[in-house]
């Protein structure tokens, strides 16, 4: 009996999976009974504010791959993967680095065009 009482309530392997699919339209937060703040997700997700909730949904990712979330109710979710919540952080991190790198690129790109079309002769007719 004591087994089914520590499997009452959300999985986290469930909402961790709705996180990482899901985090910025708030699938783990509807699953986890936050209705009010996941359709304030979904609401300026639609509108165009995806970066914003992008960061929101990174920020409760963490927090669940560390085990710092909780139900609506305040219940623990059971089932926390260890290794499945650091394969999520690491994928985050290594995602914010490679688009840094990614802007970095595309700046640089921009940069030696700019800077070659202003510094070449002009072509005659």
């Amino acid at each position: 009996m004591a087994e089914l009482e520590q499997l009452k309530g959300k999985n986290w392997m469930a909402a961790m999976t709705l996180c990482w699919f899901f985090g910025p339209i708030g699938g783990h937060r509807f699953y986890t009974g936050k209705q009010g703040t996941a359709w304030a997700m979904f609401a300026l997700s639609i509108v165009g504010l995806f970066p914003i909730t992008w960061i929101w949904s990174l920020v409760d990712g963490v927090m669940l791959a560390m085990g710092n979330y909780k139900h609506e109710d305040g219940a623990d979710l059971y089932e926390k993967i260890d290794w499945y919540g650091w394969l999520y952080v690491a994928t985050q991190v290594l995602t914010i680095i490679g688009g840094f790198l990614y802007m970095g690129v595309l700046v640089a790109m921009v940069a030696a065009a700019i800077g070659g079309a202003a510094g070449s002769a002009p072509v005659a007719p």
